[in-house]
């Protein structure tokens, strides 16, 4: 069982984000790190709590980065007033020259957009009774609208392949040539077949525990997630599907124990140090290997996409799966389910998964006895 008093997985992510967020504020003039830190301070559970207040680190600190280069903009112009309040900085003028001026560094359309989109929620976290119209439409007209930015066409996999190669890589792992290597893609291969069915978000893969989260209830497992581990904010169940049960046993009892190299720190995903796997290690190895499989690398969030496209497909019978297995939101999954109709449509899902593997190895053994006969 892991010690209450440890860290957990994504502390470390976490303490990183702290750092470098308190080194922009650091630059920052002091009127406005007083207003940041008076509007992002918890609020009185009794009171309305302001925008600030509810910013997870995560947008605090991308949001402050994007007013540093703000700020460095001003500097640079000449039109930084320490003294005057953030809300007195902004002006048509002003997004119009920084609009100009991002164009010139060769910023990407997105990239162009990012930045105003973080200047317009640091205004509303530091001044949030000014008026952030010339933000939102310079001059009358939305940055997207003078980038003229299309949407960008992405690769979306069909989440069964994707699935399938899970499968593959945890039953060629023993064919690695070092012990290493083996345990390292076997690990690999469960994350890829974990994001495949659920596809959960990769800050919520990274923190999941191995004692605090992950039960097995009947033969399957499930994960229990806590509030704080969700983007929504509210308690998400995961049951896993029953054909990845034998791996996972076999990961708990002898992948996971061999990574540890020792302190058994409570994460279900162990890095190659032997510590917790966090968010930029999860990343890299969905990119590796899904580059490998595909010739294009994806991230993990490329896996809820997958499944959003792929779940129609697999049971045309029921228009909501997608929302149902993803567990988007709450409005959004009750248009169509309630929580046990959720749990039925996962199931069809995974079946229907299952089924098309299953049919797909068939296939290649067949193959492979065509090819011995002739």
């Amino acid at each position: 069982m892991r010690d209450l008093g440890e860290q957990r997985p994504a502390s470390q992510d976490e303490a990183r984000l702290a750092r470098r967020l308190a080194r922009y504020l650091a630059t920052w003039p002091a009127i406005d790190r007083q207003r940041w830190e008076q509007n992002c301070a918890p609020a009185d559970p009794l009171d309305d709590p302001g925008y600030g207040s509810t910013l997870r680190l995560a947008s605090r600190h991308k949001i402050a980065r994007g007013y540093t280069y703000w700020l460095r903009f001003l500097d640079e112009a000449g039109w930084l007033d320490p003294a005057a309040p953030p809300g007195a900085r902004i002006s048509h003028a002003r997004s119009a020259a920084w609009f100009r001026a991002l164009m010139a560094r060769g910023n990407a359309p997105f990239t162009i957009a990012g930045r105003f989109a973080e200047l317009n929620l640091a205004i509303r976290v530091l001044a949030p009774e000014a008026d952030r119209t010339c933000i939102l439409q310079p001059n009358g007209a939305s940055v997207r609208q003078r980038l003229f930015m299309d949407k960008r066409e992405l690769l979306i996999p069909d989440t069964r392949i994707l699935y399938a190669e899970g499968l593959r890589l945890m039953g060629t792992a023993e064919q690695c040539r070092t012990r290493r290597k083996a345990l390292l893609q076997f690990r690999d291969g469960l994350i890829f077949a974990v994001l495949s069915a659920r596809a959960r978000r990769l800050r919520t893969t990274a923190q999941t525990m191995a004692t605090d989260n992950l039960h097995r209830v009947d033969g399957r497992y499930r994960i229990d997630y806590r509030p704080d581990q969700i983007k929504t904010g509210r308690r998400d169940s995961v049951l896993l599907p029953a054909r990845l049960t034998p791996f996972i046993d076999r990961y708990l009892g002898e992948i996971r124990p061999a990574l540890l190299r020792g302190t058994d720190h409570g994460a279900l995903w162990v890095g190659t140090l032997g510590k917790p796997l966090a968010e930029p290690g999860i990343e890299k190895l969905v990119r590796v290997r899904s580059k490998a499989l595909l010739g294009v690398a994806i991230g993990p969030h490329r896996f809820r996409h997958a499944l959003g496209t792929t779940a129609p497909l697999v049971n045309r019978t029921e228009p909501g799966l997608a929302r149902a297995v993803l567990d988007i939101s709450e409005a959004v999954a009750a248009e169509h389910y309630n929580r046990a109709n959720a749990i039925i449509a996962t199931e069809f899902f995974q079946a229907e998964m299952l089924a098309a593997t299953q049919a797909a190895n068939d296939h290649a053994r067949l193959e492979k006895i065509r090819r011995r006969r002739e």
